[in-house]
């Protein structure tokens, strides 16, 4: 017999609903802190009584963040789920005791009630007695300790060079690993948020990576990695949102309040130059930061680092970066109103030089394509966030955010496709152009379908505002109900201009090309969500919401052919020069390749959320169900040439998510996650028509575009080896795509134009595996060991490039990819090194008889390190050796050896630091990336910075109030 899903849903309820009839008891709980700093405060006894000061039950507080510079203290009470008034009395010696008056008055469904926080005042003419404790733990030099699902890691047991940012601190750290995005992975498991005493330091990865390279390492005390609850979860008492994954960098007492100041200038060879200044004044409820930095260097990793300094890997193109900001935090005494504005503004300069290898699968043969591209360009960018938090007898969360970018840069290129293999001989890509372009070799230019020389002036802005509003109030009976509501504005515009120079060798004809694009744009969205929960005795949740969004989004392409002028090709333009008159503009439109959009979505949504959230004295244990339906209606006026249409879709969107997570008190935990996502075409690929803005490339729209539908699978586990200090996980995931978009292609072989299309396929799935462990290897925590590994197959479906866009075939590759890091550290007393190994594989078949199965593998080895030598230099260096293989381009299957090295001498009592770094001082460094699908891969090398040799002041200041 089948079940409704009315009957599943009871059924659900009565479960949620169903425990066992007994007593029922519930929290009564409270903060104890310090009058004057607000701070937690140790050994306090706790007394509840009743009215008449008859004591019903006594206990010592607990503590949240036992070693942070200012800690919680807290106490929870059990009590009858009854009406009753209470006491409650803080004693401690040193201490005058405290008292603080409660009436429970109505239960409901409340599961906990907050006392209003015991401000203690100390007893005139005593000592404060708590630094021991802090001594103690600095001197023992442990690494890690384990505090449950905690992991403390103790930042002066690292031996760092002199100089030494935070970054520098992190990469040294056993399980964390930090990427060039500034993103950071403890156990595979990515930090949500990065704190800076226990409070957020300006949102999102680029942010983050100001503190990262600017606060010095020697201001850290530790650094956290825990779950945390977030402000509203703290407000409502219990999690009604996940835990949020953090990094919490706890400062040195001497550091967490006053202000710190530190400043580097440095100057090197072939014009490099790097400059930094960074601020911060703490105190226990404020935060005042302000840095600036311009360099030139690319580079953040400094010589001695284990991080990913990749001689294949060294950064794309040669960029000058300088910005500069400030963060500023204030909160109020009792911690319930806070305030945080940051303001950030950058300017960039770069040039970018790349050269291409391109393979194109074809049933009958293989085309190759080699290009040359160099590229110059502005950047200037303001971005302002304001987030300002309540957190009284309601929670409010209001976040304003603005952004100014505006770009402009120009594009020379050159591109040759051949229709046989041209790297047969051991040439490289510029030789091989340059044989093209000047006609040198008449064999390569047998083999020559077509090329383009192009010359480009780009130019964009934007500007945009943000606003986000966010209230929940707690109900008197337990429930809680929330209002949600965003809206913003964009608006943008590009130019750019082009010129082509075509040349087809079959037909024997050359083509020149001036187009000028004026590309204006400006959105704007709202939204609104309602959302009612229901919070139950046995920590089952039922929350229902109701949500409506609409977004308006107005796009102009207007794209002008000036060689269709008359008399402009004869005469001598500059690339950005334009007609004198709009009237004489308007003759060189290029209607057929023009268009407008006016596109609008309205969503309605309703969710059922359930979920189960219970920590106990073993772990934490959460259960999520997301049951979200919508209901989208998407349309869309579409203005072209003799095309006036408007567009219309309607769709039901069901995307659930499941998810079951454990935390142990023990630090064992495991999670599995099911979530399901549909993503509906964007309306102007739906639109039939045929595009030919680009010379080589013609795109056909398709009105037959279904949904996309990818189902995500996850699994992880990760335990902790209290013994060796050791620490291990392992995670695997999968992920499914339905009626996937991929582009069907035909190739001319005259002319080497190729058509597309937008379509739907199948087939598409990805599958991955990632373990990784650290571990003491002896008893003095002398030698650590490392190894992290990933696999990912990828199952690429998609289709062959064919003669005709109407007839096509299927192409399946699948790739698979193999990498292994493992890393030996030894530390003792000043002598710190680190030997390390790195390999990646990347394994490409197919069943296609035209496609050749291929591999591609780059590694390294070496060791990293740093010495404290005679009269107190301190010596960094890493060296590593190279290597790539199996590479297309026959000059990049090499080896080089990578040399970065540093000595550095403190005066003033470490104020002062006098450095000289050398960078890729073999000069060997280069840089790579490498794709494959099932159309064809792609080698892809670019320029980077020159080595050099730098000489770098730096001077610090600290005071305390």
């Amino acid at each position: 017999m089948l079940i409704k899903p009315q009957q599943l849903l009871l059924l659900l309820l009565f479960i949620c609903i169903g425990a066992k009839a007994q007593e029922r008891t519930i929290l009564l709980q409270g903060y104890v802190r310090d009058a004057f700093t607000n701070g937690g405060i140790k050994n306090v006894s706790v007394i509840l009584m009743d009215e008449d000061s008859t004591i019903i039950d006594k206990q010592t507080v607990k503590y949240i963040d036992e070693d942070k510079t200012y800690m919680e203290s807290y106490y929870s009470f059990n009590i009858p789920a009854s009406p009753k008034k209470y006491i409650v009395k803080a004693e401690q010696s040193g201490y005058e005791s405290a008292f603080s008056n409660y009436n429970v008055k109505y239960i409901a469904r409340n599961q906990s009630f907050q006392v209003p926080t015991i401000y203690m005042k100390r007893k005139s003419k005593l000592q404060q007695v708590n630094e021991l404790d802090e001594v103690v733990v600095k001197a023992t030099k442990v690494k890690i300790v384990f505090k449950g699902d905690t992991v403390v890691y103790n930042a002066d047991a690292f031996n760092l060079p002199n100089g030494s940012m935070l970054d520098e601190l992190i990469r040294q750290m056993p399980s964390v690993t930090l990427n060039s995005a500034g993103e950071i992975f403890k156990d595979g498991k990515k930090v949500d948020n990065l704190l800076l005493q226990g409070e957020k330091f300006m949102k999102g990865e680029k942010n983050q990576k100001i503190l990262l390279r600017n606060l010095p390492a020697y201001t850290v005390k530790n650094i956290k990695f825990y779950n945390r609850t977030n402000e509203k979860n703290q407000y409502l008492g219990y999690n009604n949102e996940k835990k949020e994954f953090v990094m919490d960098v706890q400062l040195e007492k001497e550091y967490a309040t006053g202000y710190i100041v530190n400043a580097e200038a440095g100057l090197a060879t072939h014009k490099r130059y790097n400059t930094k200044l960074f601020g911060l004044r703490y105190t226990p409820l404020s935060r005042l930061s302000f840095f600036s930095s311009a360099n030139n260097i690319n580079q953040d990793l400094r010589p001695g680092s284990d991080g990913e300094w990749d001689a294949y890997k060294a950064g794309d193109g040669v960029l000058s970066f300088k910005i500069a900001g400030l963060d500023w935090f204030l909160k109020n005494t009792d911690k319930s109103v806070s305030n945080e504005f940051y303001v950030k503004t950058l300017w960039r300069d770069g040039n970018y030089d790349a050269k291409t290898i391109t393979t194109t699968f074809l049933p009958t043969h293989n085309n190759y394509a080699a290009s040359t591209l160099h590229t110059n360009g502005k950047e200037t960018s303001i971005t302002a966030q304001n987030d300002f938090i309540v957190s009284k007898s309601f929670y409010l969360y209001a976040s304003t955010f603005f952004e100014y970018w505006k770009t402009s840069g120009t594009l020379n290129s050159k591109l040759a496709t051949f229709q046989a293999n041209p790297f047969n001989s051991v040439k490289n890509t510029e030789d091989l152009l340059n044989d093209v372009f000047n006609k040198n070799d008449s064999t390569i230019r047998k083999q020559l379908v077509n090329s383009n020389k192009q010359d480009s002036d780009n130019r964009f802005y934007r500007y945009g505002i943000w606003q986000t509003l966010e209230v929940s109030k707690k109900l008197p009976w337990g429930d809680n109900i929330s209002l949600e509501a965003e809206a913003s504005y964009v608006k943008e515009r590009k130019k750019n201009f082009n010129g082509y120079q075509l040349q087809f060798m079959q037909t024997n004809t050359n083509e020149t090309e001036h187009q000028y694009v004026n590309e204006p744009s400006h959105h704007y969205n709202i939204a609104a969500k309602l959302a009612y929960n229901i919070h139950l005795l046995n920590n089952w949740n039922f929350n229902a919401s109701y949500g409506y969004r609409q977004n308006y989004q107005y796009d102009s392409f207007n794209r002008y052919r000036l060689d269709k002028l008359s008399g402009w090709t004869n005469s001598r333009h500059r690339l950005t020069d334009l007609p004198s008159t709009r009237d004489s503009l308007l003759l060189a439109m290029d209607l057929n390749n023009s268009y407008q959009t006016w596109n609008r979505f309205h969503v309605h949504s309703g969710t059922m959320r359930i979920f189960y959230d219970k920590e106990g004295r073993k772990g934490t244990t959460r259960i999520d169900f997301l049951l979200p339906l919508a209901y989208k209606h998407n349309c869309m006026n579409y203005l072209r040439s003799d095309i006036d249409t408007l567009v219309s879709r309607r769709d039901w969107l069901f995307t659930p998510t499941i998810s079951y997570s454990f935390r142990g008190a023990n630090g064992k935990n495991w999670q599995l996650a099911y979530n399901m996502e549909v993503t509906t075409p964007d309306l102007k690929q739906t639109i039939r028509v045929t595009d030919t803005s680009k010379p080589l490339s013609v795109y056909m729209g398709n009105g037959d575009l279904q949904n996309t539908t990818t189902h995500s699978f996850s699994a992880s586990y990760g335990n902790i080896i209290q013994k060796l200090k050791g620490q291990y996980y392992l995670s695997a995931d999968f992920k499914l795509f339905h009626q996937a978009v991929g582009n069907a292609m035909s190739y001319n072989t005259t002319t080497g134009i190729y058509t597309y299309q937008p379509r739907n396929i199948n087939g598409n799935w990805i599958a991955g595996f990632n373990n990784g462990f650290s571990v003491s290897l002896d008893k003095r925590r002398i030698w650590t060991l490392e190894n992290n590994m990933s696999l990912k197959l990828n199952n690429n479906v998609d289709f062959v490039t064919l003669n005709s866009i109407q007839s096509y075939g299927i192409s399946k590759v699948r790739n698979f990819y193999f990498t292994d890091g493992i890393k030996l550290t030894v530390q003792k007393n000043s002598l710190r090194i680190a030997f390390i190994g790195n390999i990646d594989i990347h394994n490409s078949k197919s069943l296609n008889s035209y496609f050749k199965t291929f591999s591609v593998c780059d590694f390294y080895y070496g060791l990293a390190g740093n010495y404290t030598l005679p009269y107190d230099i301190q010596f960094a260096t890493d060296l590593k050796m190279y290597g790539r293989r199996k590479y297309s381009d026959q000059s990049s299957n090499n080896n080089c050896l990578v040399w970065n090295a540093s000595l550095v001498k403190t005066f003033m009592h470490d104020r002062l630091n006098i450095s000289i770094t050398g960078y890729d001082i073999l000069q060997n460094i280069s840089n790579h990336t490498y794709i494959v699908n099932g159309q064809g891969r792609e080698e892809t090398f670019y320029n980077n910075i020159p080595s050099y040799v730098m000489l770098t002041i730096g001077y610090r200041i600290s005071k305390k109030p």
